[in-house]
C-alpha cells in the first residue's frame, strides 16, 4: 500500500505544472486566467504610453511675481 501512495503523490505536481503558462514579460508561470488578465493589463499600459507620446508636450507656465506686477494696469477693473 505504501507504494501506491508514493506514486500518486508524485503525479499531481506534474499535472499542476502542465496547466501553467509562461508570462513573457515577467518570466513567471501563471494560470491561464491570470495570463489573460496580465496581457490585458500590458495592452492597456501600451495604449496609454502611445497616447501620451502622441500628445503634444505640455508647456509649463512660469509665474514670476515681478513680471505679473508689471503687467497690472490700475485702470482696468476685474
Amino acid at each position: 500500500m505504501a507504494d501506491n501512495t508514493e506514486a500518486s503523490a508524485s503525479a499531481p505536481p506534474t499535472e499542476a505544472v502542465a496547466k501553467l503558462f509562461l508570462d513573457d514579460v515577467t518570466g513567471e508561470k501563471v494560470s491561464k486566467t491570470e495570463l489573460k488578465r496580465r496581457q490585458k493589463l500590458y495592452k492597456k499600459e501600451e495604449e496609454k504610453k502611445a497616447k501620451e507620446a502622441a500628445a503634444p508636450p505640455k508647456v509649463a507656465k512660469k509665474s514670476n511675481a515681478e513680471a505679473d506686477e508689471k503687467d497690472l494696469n490700475p485702470n482696468v477693473c476685474c
